[in-house]
């Protein structure tokens, strides 16, 4: 029963009936889907100890290790409305977390929602040729810019066009492995057709983010197919060198010394003076804002400054837990690698614009990082687990301290 409530939240969270169509107009059907997925888990389990596999707790270990940090970044600060206000704002990306992890709890299940959401984004790039044409969407919504220089966009959550690109990147994410099937001929060209559809959709959004992002998860994709560096570099690079060439016209601007790039860096330096000054915690959760006039346009920045080093700890445990499994599941010669392989290059798309989008708090990470810990669980039979061990700490101190060296190093050489 949860699982079909989950389908519905999903179509709701991507296509927003709530916010445009007659009669649903103003519901909070998302709030409400919640709450009827949470309480049928708790019916679903009572009678069960429920899912305690070590990938689970790992994942939710790391989500509250988030959390905390968020909250902890006003405490530390004793900025007592923050706290408030920073729990009732990141509250329902928890429980979009805990459900989508524990409501995906067979690979059914969660093999049907990967495919839903590729469906969704499929209907959202017709949406996207809608709004072209006729200059307003089917939610009525304008383009950005004009008819020679236009960026479709959708709405709610996904009213920016870059919010909107990084969305269609991670379904591409998701079925670019599906192309590669041995099988079936006819599927794989449909497959290969709704990419090139869905990338279109990307192109319609003349995100730059967007692009490079497309990029990196073709380029990543070849890698960790062919398990080789060179020959993966050369097929993921060469697919990787069309999308830049037919991407969109901002994409020609993408250099240091064009003003947007120089107005980045500067945030960067900005959002490391702040981090130096408030290491542990940060300066509080939203309030890049308070201390700068834009945001940090760097999901690792705008962490480091508003949560410390702490928060950006927690970050990069997720996206090393998560890839360090995945890449063992790929390795399996079994039906669930494709699966494996497409959350992980969704990973990479989103990880790659992360770097030059303030993307820390939206749906699209937190949906991943579920996707992540419920389709380790259910392999975690295959494969030997990698959790917190004092190894994997080592590792993610590293990685921390890694990510605030090259955003560094990038200031410098920019």
């Amino acid at each position: 029963m949860s699982f079909f409530f989950f389908v519905l939240y999903l179509v709701c969270t991507y296509l927003r009936p709530q916010e445009w169509v007659v009669g649903l107009y103003g519901l909070r059907l998302v709030n409400i889907l919640s709450i009827i997925i949470l309480i049928s888990l708790l019916f679903e389990n009572f009678s069960k100890k429920g899912n305690k596999s070590p990938s689970n707790a790992t994942f939710i270990k790391c989500i509250l290790g988030f959390f905390i940090a968020i909250l902890m970044s006003h405490v530390s600060h004793f900025y007592l409305w923050g706290v408030q206000s920073s729990f009732s704002n990141f509250l329902p990306l928890f429980i979009l977390f805990l459900m989508t992890i524990f409501v995906l709890n067979s690979k059914k299940k969660l093999k049907l929602s990967m495919w839903l959401i590729i469906g969704l984004h499929v209907l959202l790039v017709f949406q996207g040729i809608y709004q072209v044409k006729n200059g307003f969407g089917w939610a009525g919504q304008p383009f950005l810019g004009d008819f020679q220089d236009f960026r479709i966009t959708w709405i709610g959550i996904f009213n920016d066009p870059n919010d909107l690109a990084l969305s269609f990147v991670v379904a591409v994410g998701f079925l670019i492995p599906f192309v590669f099937i041995r099988k079936n001929l006819f599927l794989r060209l449909i497959n290969f057709a709704l990419i090139v559809l869905l990338s279109y959709g990307i192109f319609l959004t003349n995100s730059r983010g967007g692009m490079l992002a497309l990029l990196a998860t073709a380029f990543s994709f070849f890698i960790i197919k062919t398990r080789k560096i060179i020959i993966g570099s050369i097929l993921g690079g060469t697919l990787a060198s069309i999308i830049l060439f037919l991407g969109p016209s901002r994409m020609t601007t993408i250099d240091s010394a064009e003003e947007s790039a120089a107005n980045r860096l500067d945030l960067w330096y900005e959002g490391l003076q702040l981090f130096r000054y408030n290491p542990v915690f940060g300066v509080g959760h939203n309030m890049f804002g308070d201390f700068l006039p834009l945001t940090a346009h760097n999901t690792y920045v705008l962490i480091l400054a508003e949560l410390g080093f702490v928060g950006l700890f927690f970050w990069m445990a997720f996206i090393y837990l998560s890839f360090i499994n995945l890449n063992k599941i790929s390795k399996l010669k079994l039906n669930c690698m494709n699966y494996s392989m497409g959350i992980q290059s969704a990973l990479v798309g989103y990880c790659t614009a992360s770097f030059f989008l303030s993307r820390a708090y939206i749906i699209i990470p937190y949906m991943l990082f579920a996707f992540s810990g419920a389709y380790i669980s259910l392999n975690s039979k295959d494969i030997q687990f990698e959790g917190f061990s004092s190894r994997n700490l080592f590792i993610i101190l590293l990685l921390t301290v890694g990510i605030i060296m090259v955003t560094y190093l990038t200031i410098k050489i920019g």
